[in-house]
């Protein structure tokens, strides 16, 4: 069996620590919003659920060359007021890095309401 937690040191080792100090930094921001909740690498990013339910994840940091993102898998489900989620897709949207710096709160709120429209499938009704 896998050890997630050897996964995950795995994974920010090979980050830049510019990248992996990022990632730290919002992987506290959704520590401190949810108490119990799972971690993981999934799909390549540092992925984050509850109740080990990987079909519906909550949230996820991307890493890529140029940036760190913060992603929901159901953001366009989300209230958005401070207009921090990026995105046109179907569901998934993003806060990239340095928003989230600019409102912790927002990005708090946003990681909470994720939970509650976790297995929501929005319109249409079909799987995202």
């Amino acid at each position: 069996m896998d050890d997630p937690s050897r996964d995950v040191e795995t994974w920010l080792g090979q980050l830049r620590p510019d990248q992996s100090d990022k990632v730290k930094w919002l992987a506290g921001l959704v520590h401190e919003a949810v108490q119990e909740v799972d971690v993981a690498i999934k799909w390549r990013q540092l992925t984050f659920t509850v109740d080990d339910n990987w079909h519906h994840w909550l949230c996820a940091i991307s890493v890529t060359a140029q940036e760190v993102n913060l992603m929901f898998h159901k953001g366009s489900l989300l209230d958005d007021p401070a207009g921090m989620l990026e995105g046109q897709g179907r569901y998934l949207r993003r806060v990239r890095h340095h928003r989230a710096v600019a409102n912790p709160e927002g990005v708090t709120a946003l990681v909470r309401q994720a939970i509650v429209h976790q297995t929501d499938m929005g319109e249409g009704g079909g799987a995202p």
